[in-house]
């Protein structure tokens, strides 16, 4: 079990510092036949622990909207995550009208950066079924829990329903 866990980390840990923006894929080897999953947090550097529990309520919310069984230890699925929100100062350039025409305004705004990096791996074949890669500019973010379950829902909607 240890053998599998530190590549897999090895290539989460990569995702998080991948130059990719948004990229979801899923396998075509998810077909639902799996009735229970897990939940584990990667603690990779940046990883926000304050997030976890509304994080985890959401994806528990999520994935049991679509059939499955929360496992506490040892779920048909594996979910691994990190996530990261980190605060930055950024320049916001925006057109504005004056009598004499069209003139750039600059302004200087803090904004959030949040980064995802999620994967879901049947523990019988070791394959990863679903991942997902996001990273996106927050002006105003939301953290609420209603928030993160319409995010995980959303995120999560392509993955397939279970199928007894």
């Amino acid at each position: 079990m240890h053998r599998f866990l530190l590549p897999l980390l090895a290539l989460l840990l990569a995702a998080c510092a991948g130059s990719d923006p948004a990229k979801v894929t899923v396998s075509p080897a998810a077909d639902g036949h799996q009735g229970s999953f897990s939940i584990q947090a990667v603690r990779a550097p940046g990883h926000r622990l304050d997030l976890e529990d509304r994080f985890d309520a959401a994806l528990r919310r999520a994935l049991e909207a679509k059939g499955y069984r929360f496992q506490a230890r040892n779920g048909d699925l594996r979910v691994l995550y990190a996530l990261g929100l980190e605060r930055q100062t950024g320049v916001i350039q925006r057109p504005v009208a004056t009598q004499e025409g069209v003139v750039n305004q600059t302004q200087i705004a803090d904004s959030d950066l949040a980064r995802l990096v999620m994967r879901i791996v049947d523990e019988g074949s070791r394959e990863v079924l679903y991942e997902a890669q996001l990273s996106s500019q927050l002006q105003d973010p939301n953290l609420s829990q209603e928030a993160f379950d319409k995010a995980l829902a959303k995120l999560l909607e392509d993955f397939p329903a279970h199928r007894p």
